[in-house]
């Protein structure tokens, strides 16, 4: 009889370290981000593209990730992004799609990322060294340019993201091709850049030209010509102060001197390098334009 319960005391003591044994084989190992690997965006296929603000246009590039692939699908889109100190960031809608073991933590400067947390587009220009503390990262791509063009940007910008093909212009392509003119009006005169599109030729044949230009929702110069200006790049987007927009519906010609964080529609054109807000106390006025010739 003892011998029957010593067998079966030790075939009930085996069973007990089986089972714990097969509890600790099944338990998950904590998943742990990737910090900052520098290689997030190498050895991946990459697809060059455009960042256009305003006048300015910085060359970047997205990997092949998912949510880079997702957010290819979509372009051309234009994000407003505002700047934190180390990034422009800004909710893109809906969310991009992503593999949970994409996310990292950390970030190198100039790269393009998607930050789960807030739904967020984020062009990173800043403290690299101390963001392996930050998490839910996913690396989408890279700013080739210098990253230090962008910490000269407002701090409220619209980008317009959009495939890099031969018809898009770099910032030095339109510098070399782009139209300065001058802006006159009362006794002031402006200086402006203008971009080299099918709406910007179409005005420059015009010049020099006076029109007589509305003040418009405390925010604008606008005249509308009789008959509409060709376009070729009109999207619904915000404005930078300075911009010179043209807003196809109502033929409108607009000099944008106050911001209030409207989107509509609109061709962009070029912008006034610096004193626009002088608009703000004209009313309706005469303004002058005309071509300058290097």
């Amino acid at each position: 009889m003892k011998r029957i319960i010593l067998m079966m005391w030790s075939m009930l003591l085996t069973f007990s370290l089986s089972a714990c044994g097969s509890e600790n084989d099944f338990q998950e190992e904590p998943e742990t981000p990737i910090e900052n690997p520098g290689s997030s965006n190498e050895n991946r296929e990459q697809t060059a593209i455009t960042l256009t603000i305003g006048a300015k246009v910085l060359n970047a590039y997205l990997n092949n990730s998912t949510a880079a692939t997702d957010l290819l699908s979509r372009l051309p889109v234009t994000v407003r992004l505002t700047n934190s100190g180390h990034d422009y960031c800004g909710d893109i809608t809906p969310a991009l799609s992503y593999k949970e073991e994409e996310i990292q933590n950390g970030w190198k400067d100039g790269d393009l990322a998607f930050w789960v947390t807030g739904n967020d587009f984020v062009i990173f220009h800043d403290d690299e060294e101390t963001s392996s503390s930050t998490g839910n990262i996913v690396i989408i791509g890279h700013v080739t340019d210098d990253i230090d063009r962008i910490k000269e940007l407002d701090t409220t910008i619209d980008v317009r993201i959009d495939r890099k093909s031969n018809n898009n212009q770099t910032e030095d392509d339109m510098n070399q091709s782009a139209f300065n003119i001058k802006v006159k009006f009362g006794n002031r005169e402006l200086s402006a850049t203008l971009l080299n599109n099918a709406t910007t030729r179409a005005f420059v044949e015009k010049l020099p030209i006076t029109l007589p230009m509305l003040d418009l929702y405390s925010r604008e110069m606008c005249y509308r010509f009789p008959e509409a200006l060709p376009t070729d790049d009109v999207s619904t987007c915000g404005y930078e102060v300075g911009e010179i927009v043209y807003y196809p519906p109502m033929h409108s010609f607009v000099i944008m001197y106050a911001q209030n964080g409207e989107h509509f529609s609109m061709q962009k054109l070029g912008k006034i390098s610096s004193g626009v807000e002088a608009f703000r106390n004209t009313g309706d006025i005469d303004v002058t334009f005309e071509l300058v010739n290097e």
